[in-house]
């Protein structure tokens, strides 16, 4: 084992397809390399056990591992399967202390469970040593989302731990996306927390309640996906244009699905107002962020100045944040 364990993964953004996705329309997610967290295992004791005691630091608990509180109780399953498993033949130190430091905001949409998990077994197989097969890293980080999520795409765990963006479509391999258009995002954080579950049990209702309405607006946002995933490719300001108006009309789905709100509507009109030209929520709504499209760094870093919330600014094509 090394004296200490070092893992590092970032955050996602969905540009278009939130929701969507959960009735096997295609999505598109991006990663955002600049927004981070890091991990770190260090022991803490010359002594060896095959069940160590861990100390876990972060931002949301301070104390051991086996007393964490929901929030954290997937990268607890997570970290013991581990050891249960990979790590079954080591003499671990007897105490370890687990330190996790994350620059995303937590439920805001943007991946932090599936970020977390993700540095966390890579300090993990750091410390140790270990190798384990592309698949074998997948379903590790595939237990702490299934008890954060329930039933997750994948998605997440996929953007979180790669440097270029995916196509998505659920049940099907994920297509890499090379992204050439032009542009920035400017990231807005309202504040409030998203609403995930909530708004996926909402949608799900409007099917019932409202099939008509809930059938247009999965067929416009298939539909835009698939405009999208031609006009990422592109490098002229036409395509900027479009690309603008497809997330515009994406947002137009979303307020129709009932997933947006007053505050999201808000952020989203002001970025508008401000330049951008298309803005939408991202993620699964009722909360979390929302983001504008700026053709231009000067027009989108003027933009910035006029919000008072957490922002970040990123290149499309780079996804590295300013």
């Amino acid at each position: 084992m090394k004296k200490i364990g070092i893992g590092t993964s970032h955050a996602k953004l969905i540009l278009v397809g939130e929701h969507a996705v959960v009735y096997g329309i295609p999505g598109i997610t991006i990663p955002l390399t600049g927004i981070q967290v890091r991990a770190t295992l260090t022991p803490q004791s010359q002594a060896v056990d095959q069940q160590p005691e861990i100390s876990f630091d972060s931002a949301l608990y301070h104390g051991l591992l086996a007393n964490v509180p929901d929030e954290l109780v997937n990268i607890k399953s997570l970290i013991e399967t581990f050891i249960t498993n990979q790590g079954a033949m080591l003499a671990w130190p007897k105490k370890l202390q687990l330190t996790v430091a994350s620059d995303i905001p937590f439920e805001r949409g943007m991946g932090s469970s599936a970020a977390i998990s993700t540095a966390v077994l890579r300090a993990l197989l750091d410390f140790t040593e270990i190798k384990v097969t592309s698949t074998e890293f997948d379903e590790l980080v595939n237990v702490a989302e299934m008890i954060q999520h329930g039933n997750p795409s994948g998605m997440d765990a996929l953007v979180v731990k790669s440097d270029q963006g995916y196509f998505f479509q659920r049940q099907q391999l994920a297509q890499p996306l090379t992204i050439k258009l032009p542009g920035y995002l400017l990231i807005v954080d309202s504040g409030v927390t998203g609403r995930t579950s909530e708004a996926v049990r909402s949608v799900a209702a409007l099917k019932t309640v409202n099939a008509k309405l809930w059938h247009d607006q999965m067929t416009a946002i298939k539909d835009i996906v698939e405009q999208a995933k031609t006009i990422l490719t592109q490098t002229d300001l036409v395509a900027q244009h479009h690309f603008g108006q497809l997330l515009n009309q994406n947002q137009t789905a979303l307020q129709q699905l009932q997933v947006s709100t007053a505050t999201l509507n808000h952020l989203i009109a002001k970025l508008r107002e401000h330049g951008a030209l298309g803005a939408k929520l991202t993620g699964g709504g009722l909360g979390g962020c929302v983001f504008g499209y700026f053709a231009d760094l000067t027009t989108a870093q003027i933009a910035q100045r006029q919000f008072t919330e957490k922002t970040w600014l990123t290149s499309l094509a780079k996804t590295e944040v300013e």
